[in-house]
Order: structure tokens, then sequence, then C-alpha cells
């Protein structure tokens, strides 16, 4: 086995399992606002801050 492939094997030994959809906590996202909001500004939606995305998440 060459390094490379030695190198795979253990960053796969070291990755979590999946999380299941059902393990998610349950958001509501307004995305049509957000990117709304984002285009009205002029940037695109991940040049936004932290607080202004907030703005649009429903719990």
């Amino acid at each position: 086995m060459n390094g490379l492939m030695k190198k795979y094997r253990e960053s796969l030994a070291q990755t979590p399992e999946p999380i299941l959809l059902s393990q998610c906590p349950k958001i509501k996202l307004d995305l049509r606002g957000l990117m709304q909001y984002a285009k009205d500004k002029g940037v695109k939606v991940a040049d936004l801050t932290e607080k202004e995305k907030v703005r649009f998440i429903k719990q």
C-alpha cells in the first residue's frame, strides 16, 4: 500500500458517521426572502453577515 492510500484509510477511520435527517434540528428558513434581500443589497448570500442571515430563520 502506498503512502496516499494509507493516509486515505486513516482519514476514513477518523471520519464521523453520517447524520440522519431526522437528527437535524427543525428550522424554517425564508430562503426566498433571504435571496431577495441579498439581491436588493447587491451582494451574494454568502457575503451577508450572520446577523443579516439570522433574520430569515424562523423556529
